[in-house]
């Protein structure tokens, strides 16, 4: 009996401590697996009954498209920590990637994305991403490989915007000339991306001020005529850094010391005319 009553004291004494110095912790730790239990019971799963997002673009040939859908929970809040020990929480975010089927002939893809995500979270849209990337290159050079792609990036309503972008209303038409380019480095293969005047992505911010469908269309014309290049050749030994880099456009201008393309100096001359 007195060693039941011992432990009993002790259990007490150890729950006790744990709280003083850390019950938002212990707080925090059982409603961060509560969520995540029924997260995972009651998983993303959209209502019939929904607002769509239509998705439409065509790819050029040998590209293809990547389309993903970022939602957001401030029903299921992530817990994080500063270094004071200070405990704070953050609205979750899912990412969905979405398996597109492109027309094998005309590079034609649509699809429908819901408004909401359903779930015990209550997933409501934040952001989509469409990307276009090369899926082979050795029709430009023999034996290069895709390198990165570009496209554009949809912040919805009031998601939080990190880069500036142009506003919109319940549509965007996106039809920019896109560029291949090329990155030849000492140490590595030839690689080969995609390049137009946003640099990587494009971004948008698109309002959804009726009760109705919505739609994004991106539609690329892709220039091949034109490529330009970028060289990073090895510096000879003991001299850092060990990569000089220079560009070099279709019309014959070189930027020095530079690995970044200026979009404006891709001109209307070819390059493989001189070939």
């Amino acid at each position: 009996m007195r060693s039941t009553m011992m432990t009993i004291k002790v259990i007490s004494l150890i729950l006790a401590s744990l709280c003083l110095t850390g019950c938002d912790f212990l707080s925090n730790a059982i409603s961060d697996s509560w969520h995540s239990y029924k997260d995972k019971s009651e998983p993303f799963s959209p209502p019939q009954e929904n607002q769509w997002i239509t998705v439409e673009g065509i790819a050029p040939k040998n590209t293809n498209f990547r389309l993903k859908s970022n939602y957001i929970s401030n029903k299921c809040l992530s817990t994080h920590g500063t270094a004071s020990m200070t405990i704070y929480k953050k609205p979750s975010h899912y990412w969905k990637r979405l398996n597109i089927s492109v027309d094998p002939v005309t590079g034609y893809f649509k699809e429908k994305i819901p408004f909401h995500g359903g779930g015990w979270c209550q997933w409501k849209i934040n952001a989509i991403s469409l990307s276009l990337h090369y899926i082979d290159v050795n029709h430009l050079i023999k034996g290069a490989v895709p390198y990165v792609g570009t496209g554009m990036y949809v912040i919805i309503n009031d998601a939080e915007q990190t880069e500036p972008g142009v506003n919109a209303f319940n549509s965007i038409d996106y039809r920019p000339t896109i560029y291949p380019f090329l990155r030849r480095a000492y140490n590595t293969s030839d690689q080969i991306g995609l390049f137009d005047q946003s640099r990587n992505l494009a971004y948008f911010r698109l309002r959804l001020i009726r009760e109705n469908n919505f739609k994004i269309n991106y539609i690329p014309t892709l220039d091949e005529t034109k490529m330009p290049k970028i060289i990073v050749s090895e510096n000879p030994p003991g001299v850092y850094p060990r990569g000089n880099a220079r560009v070099e456009y279709p019309n014959g201008k070189i930027d020095l010391n530079s690995d970044s393309i200026d979009y404006c100096k891709i001109n209307n001359t070819s390059q493989w005319k001189s070939q």
